[in-house]
């Protein structure tokens, strides 16, 4: 009899456990979503072909289509204090005006990223290197080839490119470090004094001059964008589902949307995970 019931009541500690941790992710209800932007309490995203949407986490299904922009791919936005930019690897920057996205004409050159430095300033990585805003001016920073993206902490710059992750002194372009040299990388973050960025097979957690790596398969499978939680537990938006790693776990592991590709991760004011997924035919 005791063992009995100590058995129902393991089972019922596992039902509970299982219900407690209850993933709290949320897919965004629209194919091909390339970036998920938090401004103010609506998350925007952009599409490859639609334009740029909004909507409130507490309403996911009233989605009001911000920006149109024709069939143009929106890979990157942020939003600056004169407005809402985008990024396209086709056609370089674009601006909204009222329900459209004009292109800037200073500059037309593809770029895979845009976003906002420390200074208010707007930064660009693209094809032909790392741009940053001087006055009403997009000036060349360094000219690298295939920059992906880029992030800042302090006075430094990281980037993530086709042949690895590189930081530099924001204020004088000096190189100072270099990480995971021999893998094409897509995605840089900072969160708070950490660098985490990677690509092909390799996410990397940079602190300082030490990169402790995160692996996740399966072989051939691409981190496209990372988020951290309040716990330190890592998301990895990858090739092939969305991956999870805990704090201190250097192994990540599938929890969602299995061989769906996830180019984009944010959170919510209420800690919810939402996830573009970039696929046709979703419901």
């Amino acid at each position: 009899m005791i063992y009995r019931r100590f058995r129902y009541l393991s089972l019922f500690l596992w039902v509970l456990t299982i219900f407690c941790n209850k993933e709290k992710f949320n897919a965004v209800g629209r194919s091909h979503v390339y970036c998920i932007q938090k401004h103010n309490d609506s998350l925007y995203f952009s599409t490859s072909d639609s334009g740029i949407f909004r909507f409130s986490p507490q309403n996911p299904n009233a989605i009001a289509h911000v920006a149109r922009a024709g069939n143009l791919p929106i890979r990157s936005m942020v939003f600056a204090k004169e407005g809402l930019y985008a990024a396209s690897y086709y056609a370089g920057v674009h601006y909204l005006s009222k329900d459209s996205l004009l292109p800037l004409i200073h500059f037309p050159w593809p770029a895979w990223s845009i976003k906002l430095g420390p200074d208010g300033n707007l930064w660009l990585a693209g094809l032909h290197g790392i741009f940053r805003q001087q006055s009403d001016s997009l000036v060349l920073f360094n000219r690298r080839g295939e920059v992906h993206d880029l992030a800042f902490y302090g006075n430094e710059l990281a980037v993530a490119q086709r042949n690895g992750i590189f930081i530099f002194n924001r204020e004088t372009g000096e190189l100072k470090r270099e990480f995971l040299k021999d893998a094409v990388c897509w995605t840089i973050t900072t969160y708070d004094s950490l660098f985490i960025g990677g690509g092909l097979n390799v996410c990397g957690i940079i602190n300082k001059d030490v990169c402790a790596t995160i692996s996740f398969g399966p072989k051939g499978n691409m981190v496209w964008s990372t988020a951290l939680d309040k716990n330190g537990a890592l998301y990895l938006g990858t090739q092939k589902g969305l991956y999870r790693a805990e704090r201190g776990i250097a192994t990540a592991r599938c929890v969602g949307f299995k061989n769906i590709c996830i180019k984009s991760l944010a959170f919510d004011d209420n800690g919810r995970l939402w996830v573009g997924r970039f696929a046709a035919n979703l419901r």
